[in-house]
């Protein structure tokens, strides 16, 4: 199970302890297999630990459990098998055929590759310790002996080669998942800000649709019926005390019967047509009551009609008066209709269409979906973060194995023993050609032409010095190309498909035992070459398999992310929701409740001039309020408002923040900043986000939109000595920084 703190990274690290224990175990399996089909003469201590660890190897691999208990039995089972093997070699240790050392090697690289470094280090000492042990009677051999020999060395070069890869991938994974949860949180704060922003909306939307009407008719003095005031302020009061519904309410409610009781609150008679009941969720089943409940307020106050007919069916009802209608033109609605009927429709995935003419009165067509649309994660703009670890954890990869793929060559052609033939020279080139064969690898890009051509580069090297060596030295030191071109095709292979890779390398260790059989025939060498199918051509297989699955790891952490981005946006909205938006709903109705339940009650006269300059005070401020939620803080929104609504139409999905103004903008500033903003928005696909900041600094403009790769060309082509403009592209994103200064004495620049 992926943790969560840091999935990419926990998720390696699992990759990584499977590799490890799948290499282990396969490679003491093949290994004990092979030494004890080659008849090689034994102990009876031997033969019953050989066994074990060959029982064992198979148990494990059939059973797939991890953990340090597990880790700790496998150790166990190593030291077992150490303390009951004697291996006496000619001189030293360098007989890297014996099968111990290359369990020692198996166990010392897996732990390399899956535990930590203090784990492996003490597990990598005892285990040399145990083979010092199992070497004992090697005539001559000494501690400092055994430490210095080659074989000894190399095991830990190997280890620390593994500990190396893997410090540098989780380094890499860790970096990306800083780096998610970095833009997870931006992500999260603008979750935030843009749900109580339509909070705030919702909460004008209410106060417009009914305490804000009611002042203005007890301010202006237009109350000539102190019933209906009385009646109206009680509507009010009501509606206000029931609050605005939260997210994540899924109750059901009928809405029929809502449309029923705002026909009874309506002054023009109202018909409603209804077939029966109309079970709609709660959010927009309120959503669409007080959109009607908009649409009915306007009809008493401004459409002088006789009747009103409501038809209502599930999924949309239609709203139409007799009325003396009015001029209707898209984009240039008030803000009632603009906000407590469209806005509030399209925020629940619904729509609302108003129709009218002077002297034809007004149809209102609101529609919604039959369910709450389920709200999914806008990945695309976390997905040049996505690539870019992946790109990362490859990168990573990469480097590692050219690392070891390299260190291989020379450590072995430089430490070992040189046989009479190839000469020097030649031994040298081979040595070069497998080293710039690796280092090819580090190339950002290759046509996979070009990197087939490098393997074979590769490949052939090592047959070369197959064949030319002594046939008595294919199988000893001086054979450095056993392992070492093998590292540098999986070095090759990392970016290419899985099949092509490990094909390649099934391929190269093929031609090379086959070779090696034909140069120095016989059992002795097909047992040798068994050992290092074991030890080495499986560690490569496990390894170029383990560069595949790093993008399904990367891919699978991202899940995880964004699962977590949900939750955790969720959380942060509703504790959001619950600490500021009620709490300052609550407080603003604090203020309003006396003076509308006094006109209620009928303790507050509405002809009473006080209470009308009280009246005409809230409607202000109330007003204030709507002017920003509006979103009309800064001047230059009003500029871009038929811009916006230009592309809402288009279906672009359209974020606006905006601060209030503090200096006024030159005319040549401000339609430089409209005019490049404008052909964004007229260029965004499907989503754009404008924000408009200002202080007694300057004024900047940032604008960010899905646009194609031409709107770049012509934003460079637009230039102003008075604005600093900034142009970022991510992929299909285009970002725009338009700021202008002001100077210190007033003046624009």
């Amino acid at each position: 199970m992926l943790r969560d703190a840091d999935p990419t990274r926990a998720g390696v690290a699992q990759e990584a302890m499977w590799l490890a224990i799948r290499f282990r175990h396969v490679c003491c399996l093949l290994l004990t297999v092979v030494h004890l089909a080659s008849g090689a003469p034994s102990t009876q201590p031997g033969t019953a630990v050989t066994v074990l660890l060959a029982v064992w190897s198979a148990t494990r691999l059939w059973g797939h459990r991890i953990g340090p208990w597990w880790t700790a039995a496998d150790v166990a089972v190593v030291s077992i098998y150490l303390l009951g093997t004697v291996s006496v070699a000619a001189s030293g240790v360098a007989t890297d055929n014996l099968i111990d050392v290359k369990v020692v090697a198996a166990t010392v690289i897996s732990v390399g590759m899956a535990e930590r470094v203090r784990v492996s280090a003490a597990v990598t000492a005892l285990i040399l310790l145990l083979l010092y042990h199992a070497n004992r009677f090697t005539p001559g051999l000494t501690p400092i002996g055994f430490l210095t020999d080659l074989a000894v060395a190399y095991l830990l070069v190997e280890w620390l080669l593994a500990i190396g890869q893997r410090r540098l991938m989780l380094h890499a994974a860790t970096v990306h998942d800083h780096t998610v949860t970095a833009a997870a949180d931006s992500r999260i704060a603008s979750d935030v800000a843009a749900a109580r922003r339509r909070y705030e909306r919702e909460q004008w939307a209410v106060m417009h649709d009914t305490a804000a009407a009611t002042l203005l008719m007890v301010g202006q003095g237009a109350a000539a019926d102190p019933e209906r005031i009385a009646r109206q302020a009680a509507r009010d009061l009501t509606v206000l005390e029931a609050g605005i519904p939260t997210p994540g309410d899924d109750s059901s409610v009928d809405l029929a019967e809502l449309l029923r009781k705002l026909t009874a609150e309506c002054a023009t008679p109202v018909t409603l047509r209804c077939g029966g009941p109309l079970p709609t969720p709660s959010t927009p089943a309120w959503t669409v009551t007080a959109a009607a409940r908009e649409a009915l307020t306007n009809i008493d106050r401004h459409a002088r009609a006789k009747a009103v007919v409501i038809t209502a069916e599930p999924g949309h009802i239609v709203i139409t008066d007799d009325g003396i209608g009015f001029d209707h033109r898209p984009g240039n609605e008030h803000y009632g209709i603009r906000n407590s009927i469209v806005a509030r429709l399209r925020a629940t995935g619904g729509a609302a269409e108003v129709t009218s003419a002077v002297g034809r009165g007004t149809e209102i067509r609101l529609s919604w979906p039959a369910t709450e649309p389920v709200a999914t994660a806008d990945d695309s703009f976390d997905e040049p973060a996505a690539s870019a670890g992946v790109d990362r954890l490859g990168r990573s990869f990469g480097y590692g194995i050219v690392g070891i793929a390299v260190a291989d060559t020379l450590l072995q052609s430089v430490l070992t023993e040189a046989a009479p033939t190839p000469p020097t020279a030649i031994n040298a080139l081979l040595v070069a050609v497998n080293v710039a064969c690796a280092l090819a690898a580090l190339a950002p890009r290759r046509r996979e032409r070009t990197t087939l051509a490098l393997m074979t580069a590769a490949v052939a090297g090592s047959l070369a010095l197959t064949a030319l060596l002594p046939a008595g030295d294919v199988l000893a030191g001086a054979n450095w190309s056993i392992g070492a071109s093998g590292w540098a095709v999986v070095a090759l292979g990392f970016r290419l498909r899985p099949l092509i890779s490990l094909s390649a390398l099934s391929i190269w260790w093929v031609l090379v035992c086959g070779l090696v059989l034909a140069r120095l025939p016989g059992w002795s060498t097909a047992t040798v070459l068994g050992y290092h199918t074991a030890a080495i051509f499986f560690l490569q297989i496990f390894v170029a398999w383990f560069a595949a699955t790093l993008n399904r790891v990367a891919r699978s952490a991202a899940g995880l992310h964004r699962e977590r981005l949900r939750d955790r946006s969720v959380e942060a909205v509703a504790r959001m929701t619950e600490l500021e938006c009620r709490r300052r709903y609550e407080q603003l109705l604090s203020e309003l409740t006396p003076l509308l339940r006094g006109l209620a009650d009928g303790t507050l006269a509405p002809d009473d001039p006080a209470v009308r300059a009280t009246a005409r005070t809230e409607y202000a401020r109330l007003r204030r309020l709507f002017t920003q939620g509006d979103g009309v803080g800064h001047p230059l929104l009003a500029d871009l408002r038929s811009g916006i609504d230009d592309a809402e139409r288009r279906g672009v999905a359209v974020t606006v923040e905006s601060a209030p103004a503090d200096r006024e903008l030159p005319d040549e500033v401000r339609g430089h900043l409209v005019a490049a903003t404008r052909m964004m928005l007229y260029a965004s696909r499907s989503r754009a986000r404008v924000v408009v900041t200002a202080d007694a600094v300057g004024c900047t403009v940032s604008t960010l939109g899905d646009c194609p790769p031409e709107t770049l060309h012509r934003l460079s082509g637009m230039s102003s000595t008075a604005v600093d403009t900034q142009l970022v592209t991510t992929g299909e994103l285009l970002w725009a920084r338009m700021h202008h200064r002001f100077d210190t004495e007033g003046a624009a620049r």
